[in-house]
């Protein structure tokens, strides 16, 4: 665990092997970046003219990003090319896609609002000629 913690093992430009129980994980995550691909996808095209339809383009476009960022920090540790598999990637991979999916609940929670609003704009509405 100290070695987990320590800026030699996150900085190193030669960071070595990865360990196979990190890779399997690595795997795991792409996977279900994958499996998120398609279910948003499929949410996309069957309610293209709703409220979410946005929303399910913002799905999948994260989830298309962090597939194809971890498929790419995949190949380059199994290769083992020397800069491209620092583990700070890792780390910054981590963060992106964590302020990237707290801007999406941010954008989910306003969904009712919305809704309310487009309610009293339609009640507003069905009074004017």
């Amino acid at each position: 665990m100290s070695n987990l913690l320590s800026l030699k093992l996150w900085f190193s430009l030669y960071p070595g092997h990865l360990q196979p129980v990190f890779q399997n994980v690595l795997i795991a995550i792409i996977v279900l970046f994958f499996a998120g691909i398609l279910a948003s996808a499929y949410y996309r095209k069957r309610y293209k003219k709703t409220l979410y339809a946005k929303l399910w383009l913002s799905g999948y476009n994260f989830c298309l990003t962090g597939t194809i960022i971890g498929v790419l920090l995949l190949f380059f540790t199994y290769e083992h090319v020397a800069f491209l598999s620092a583990r700070f990637w890792f780390l910054l991979w981590f963060l992106s896609q964590g302020a990237w999916a707290w801007f999406l609940y941010k954008k989910l929670k306003k969904v009712p609002e919305i809704k309310k609003e487009i309610a009293i704009r339609k009640e507003f509405e069905k009074y004017i000629p």
